[in-house]
C-alpha cells in the first residue's frame, strides 16, 4: 500500500467537515419555513432553538455530505471506503488523527490558546442546537430510510456531537498542505505508507476560487442607499458547495444569505441596516519555515545554536480491504512552527527540512459572524471583523446610510518585506517570496519568528489596524485582484507585499468590474438612466459580457480572414462565426466557443503594455504580428473539427450542467480570464456534446438594495439547494439561473409567512 502524487484538487475531492454536540438536558423549539425553491427560514426564540432548526434544514438537503465531513474530521475515511484513489483517504485520515492526537480542540474550547478565545454561550448553544437538529432529522427518518442513496445504510452514519463540530473548525475549510503534512517523512527511515511521494507543486494553494463584489454607495444609487453584489465563485460540488439560509430571532436577530453547505449561519448576507459578500483574497496566510537539521539527528532543529527535537505524534488508522480492517501505523513530527512538511519542491533531507505555520483562527468564527450579525454600519462591521480577525477573505460591504466598505481584514502572518528579505536563507527561499509572496523563513533563528502586536486577536499576526481598508460613498469593488484598486479613484497603497501586489496589471475581470461600474454611472450600458439599483445591479452581471473579446474581436477576424485567404482555408467558418458573435456569454451567442479555445491557448496576447497611470485601461491591442496570436486560432479550430462541434454552436447547446434522469441544463457564462464577470468554468469537453459539466463559478448570487421602507433582496444558488439527486430541490434554482432568474429572499417575517411552502414546528432535546 503506497501513497502515491497527490494534488491539491484530488486533495478537497478527499476532504469533509462536520458536527456539533447534542445536549440531552435541552429543549430547543424552532420553527422551520420552505419558501420556493426550498429556502429555508428558522425561527426560534434563542440560539439554541435556531441552530436546532438550521441543523435539521440542513440534514434534510444534504445530511449525506455533512456525515461524511464527520468522517472525514474523525480520520474514518478509510475504515468505511478504503484507502480510496491513490490512498487519498489513507492520506486525510493520517493528517485528521494527528490534530484529534494533538489535544488542540480541547485547549480553544477552553481559552487555553495566545490572547485567551473561547466560544461563547452563544456560539456553542448555536452549534449544540445544530447537531441535535441533525441527530433528530436522522431519528427521525432512520438511517436506512435516508433518502439519498450515497449514505443511506451507510456504517459511517452515526450519532454526533458538539466536538464533532468544534474539530471542524479546528481542521479549517481547506487545510494547508494536506498531503505534504500526512506524509512528510526523515530521510533513512522506513515509511511503510509513502516512500518519499509527497507533492510536487508550489505552496500557494490553487486558484480554484473566486468571487465578484460590488458595494454602491449613495452617491451612485438611484435612491441614496447602498447597493451591493454578491457574486462568489465556488465550486459546484464537495465541501465548498453553498445553502441558503435565514435565522431569526425575534426582536434580536433577522439576518438572511448563504453559508458553507452544513453550517448553522450565512457567511454572506444582510440584515436591515448592513448587507455584506466575500471574495478570495491575494494575501498569504501561511508560511513555511526552513530548518537547519541537526547532523545526528534528522528529526532534530536547530535553534540559536542548540538542537531542539521534534515532537513525535503516532497516530493508527484503521483500512478497509477485502481481507478486514488492517491497522497503518505512522509517526507525525511537529515543531515550535508547526507540523513538518515535505514536497519534491521541499524534501526532508539529512541537512534541511520544512515546517508550515498557518495563521491562526481557532476557534473565533463563529462569535465574529454573530457579532457581525448585529452591525447597523459598515463600521460596525469593520469593527467586529477588526475584534476577532477570524476571516479568510476580502470583505466588501454596504449599508441603508449608503456608505461603503472593503477591507482584508482576517490573520494575516506578521511577516514584513524587511523581515521575508533578511530571513530568507536560501534561495528557494528567495525565489518563493519572489515569484509567490509566500515567506520561507530561516527556522534556525528564533528572531525570524513571525512577530506580533498586543493589540492583533492572537499572536504572530498583524494587527487589524495595519490591514488594507476603506471606507466610501461612491463604490468599492472586488474581483480577487488585490486591495489596491478597490477605487481607481483612491488606490490603497504601501502595505507589505504578504498582502498583495500594488500597482500591477489587474486581471481582465477586475478590469470588466470596473468598466462596468463607470458605463453604468454614464448610463452608456444599455440599461437605462445612470446610477444603480436593485434591477440594474441584476442587469449588469447577467449582461454576460466578454471584455476580451470587445478588445480584440476585430483585429482577431482580420487576421483570421487574412489567412484564411492564404494558407488556411479551413478558418473561414471560424471567422465568419467570430465576426458575427454577439460578444457576450449568452446561452444564444454563437461563437464564443472559438474564443474560448483560443484564450486556453494562450493566443491573447496584447501589444500595448500595462501603464499603472492606466491600469483599468491597460495592456491592450492584439498583437497580430505575434505567431502565437494565429497559431492559437488556428489549435482552436483543428480541434473543435475533431470534436465535430460546429463553429456557429449556441453556446446553451455546448455548455450544461447534468441533473438527475438524464437532464442537461444549459448554462450561459464563462471562465474569467477571458474577461467575463460572470464566471462558469466548464470542464470534461465531448466530441458533439460541448462542455458537459461545470467544475465552478458562480455560486450564491445575491443582489440587495437598501430603501426607506427597508431591505430589497434577491438570489439564486446556481447549483440549487440540495446534493441528493432524489431530491426536488437538486435542480431547480440551476434551471431558474439557466433563465436568468432570481428568487425574493423574503427578509420580513411577514414576507415569510406569505411565500410559505411548508411550516413545520420542531421540539425535542
Amino acid at each position: 500500500m503506497h501513497i502515491r502524487q497527490l494534488g491539491l484538487g484530488a486533495l478537497i475531492v478527499s476532504l469533509a467537515l462536520s458536527g456539533a454536540a447534542s445536549a440531552k438536558d435541552q429543549t430547543y423549539r424552532a420553527e422551520l419555513t420552505r419558501t420556493a425553491y426550498g429556502a429555508p427560514h428558522v425561527t426560534a426564540k434563542d440560539y439554541g432553538g435556531l441552530g436546532y432548526g438550521a441543523g435539521y434544514a440542513a440534514a434534510e438537503d444534504n445530511f449525506c455530505d455533512f456525515a461524511e465531513r464527520i468522517m472525514t474530521v474523525s480520520g474514518e475515511r478509510s475504515r468505511y471506503l478504503g484507502p480510496g484513489e491513490r490512498d487519498a483517504n489513507i492520506v486525510s485520515d493520517l493528517y485528521h488523527a494527528r490534530l484529534l492526537k494533538t489535544g488542540q480542540l480541547d485547549a480553544k474550547l477552553a481559552g487555553d490558546v495566545p490572547g485567551g478565545f473561547k466560544p461563547s454561550k452563544n456560539a456553542r448553544d448555536l452549534i449544540k442546537g445544530f447537531v441535535a437538529g441533525i441527530n433528530r432529522y436522522v431519528s427521525d427518518t432512520g438511517v436506512a430510510n435516508l433518502p439519498d442513496d450515497r449514505c443511506k445504510g451507510a456504517a459511517w452514519v452515526r450519532t454526533y456531537t458538539e466536538r464533532d463540530y468544534w474539530q471542524v473548525m479546528v481542521v479549517g475549510q481547506i487545510p494547508t498542505l494536506l498531503p505534504g503534512v500526512a506524509t512528510a517523512a526523515p530521510p533513512g527511515i522506513p515509511d511503510i505508507v509513502a516512500p518519499h511521494a509527497p507533492v510536487e507543486r508550489s505552496p500557494v494553494p490553487e486558484g480554484q476560487n473566486g468571487s465578484n463584489a460590488y458595494a454602491l454607495g449613495r452617491e451612485v444609487t438611484k435612491s441614496g442607499h447602498g447597493v451591493l453584489l454578491g457574486n462568489p465563485h465556488y465550486p459546484w460540488d464537495g465541501i465548498n458547495r453553498f445553502t441558503r439560509m435565514h435565522l431569526i430571532i425575534p426582536g434580536k436577530l433577522n439576518i438572511v444569505g448563504a453559508g458553507l453547505e452544513n453550517t448553522p449561519f450565512p457567511g454572506i448576507g444582510h440584515n436591515q441596516w448592513m448587507a455584506w459578500t466575500h471574495t478570495v483574497s491575494t494575501a498569504r496566510r501561511f508560511g513555511l519555515f526552513e530548518l537547519t537539521l541537526d547532523p545526528k539527528d534528522p528529526t532534530a532543529y536547530l535553534l540559536d545554536g542548540k538542537s531542539v527535537p521534534m515532537e513525535r505524534t503516532t497516530v493508527t488508522v484503521q483500512v478497509k480491504t477485502e481481507g478486514g480492517l488492517v491497522p497503518l501505523t505512522r509517526t507525525l513530527y511537529d515543531t515550535r512552527y508547526g507540523p513538518m512538511v515535505e514536497s519534491l519542491i521541499n524534501p526532508w533531507t539529512a541537512e534541511r527540512a520544512y515546517a508550515v505555520r498557518d495563521a491562526p483562527v481557532g476557534l473565533r468564527s463563529i462569535d465574529q459572524y454573530l457579532t457581525m450579525f448585529q452591525a447597523r454600519n459598515v463600521r460596525q462591521l469593520a469593527a467586529a471583523l477588526s475584534q476577532y480577525q477570524a476571516a479568510g477573505f476580502n470583505t466588501t460591504a454596504v449599508d441603508t446610510d449608503g456608505e461603503a466598505f472593503y477591507g482584508d481584514i482576517g490573520p494575516l502572518p506578521y511577516v514584513t518585506d524587511a523581515k521575508a528579505e533578511a530571513c530568507s536563507a536560501s534561495d528557494l527561499a528567495r525565489k518563493a517570496w519572489k515569484e509567490t509572496r509566500v515567506p520561507v523563513l530561516d527556522g534556525s533563528r528564533s528572531a525570524c519568528d513571525w512577530d506580533s502586536d498586543p493589540k492583533a486577536a492572537t499572536t504572530g499576526i498583524y494587527p487589524a489596524s495595519a490591514l488594507p481598508k476603506i471606507f466610501r460613498h461612491d463604490h468599492l469593488s472586488n474581483s480577487n485582484d488585490s486591495y489596491w484598486l478597490s477605487n481607481p479613484k483612491q488606490p490603497l497603497a504601501g502595505y507589505d507585499r504578504i498582502f498583495g501586489e500594488e500597482a500591477t496589471t489587474r486581471s481582465l475581470r477586475t478590469r470588466l468590474a470596473l468598466k462596468q461600474i463607470d458605463d453604468r454611472l454614464s448610463g452608456q450600458d444599455g440599461l437605462g438612466a445612470p446610477k444603480f439599483d436593485l434591477k440594474t445591479v441584476e442587469a449588469v452581471l447577467f449582461r454576460n459580457r466578454n471584455l476580451g473579446a470587445e478588445m480584440t474581436r476585430d483585429p482577431l477576424v482580420a487576421l483570421c480572414r487574412k489567412a484564411a485567404a492564404g494558407p488556411q482555408p479551413d478558418l473561414t467558418e471560424a471567422c465568419d462565426a467570430l465576426a458575427a458573435w454577439d460578444l457576450k456569454v449568452n446561452l444564444d451567442s454563437r461563437g464564443a466557443h472559438i474564443f474560448r479555445l483560443f484564450v486556453e491557448k494562450n493566443g491573447l496576447v496584447f501589444k500595448v503594455p500595462f501603464d499603472p497611470a492606466d491600469p483599468v485601461n491597460t495592456p491592450n491591442s492584439l498583437d497580430v504580428d505575434n505567431p502565437k496570436v494565429l497559431a492559437a486560432l488556428v489549435d482552436s479550430v483543428k480541434q473543435l473539427r475533431a470534436l465535430n462541434i460546429p463553429m456557429n454552436a449556441a453556446l446553451g447547446q455546448i455548455q450544461n450542467e447534468p441533473r438527475a434522469g438524464g437532464e442537461r441544463i444549459p448554462i450561459h457564462g464563462g471562465p474569467g480570464p477571458e474577461g467575463i464577470f460572470n464566471v462558469i468554468t466548464p470542464v470534461d469537453l465531448k466530441a458533439e456534446k460541448g462542455w458537459t459539466k461545470i467544475r465552478h463559478g458562480s455560486s450564491w448570487i445575491m443582489a440587495v438594495e437598501f430603501t426607506d421602507k427597508g431591505p430589497m433582496s434577491q438570489g439564486v444558488l446556481t447549483y440549487s439547494q440540495s446534493t441528493n439527486p432524489a431530491s426536488p430541490h437538486a435542480a431547480d434554482q440551476t434551471r431558474l439561473y439557466s433563465q436568468k432568474g432570481w428568487d425574493d429572499l423574503y427578509f420580513s417575517p411577514a414576507a415569510v409567512k406569505k411565500a410559505a411552502v411548508s411550516t413545520r414546528v420542531l421540539t425535542g432535546p
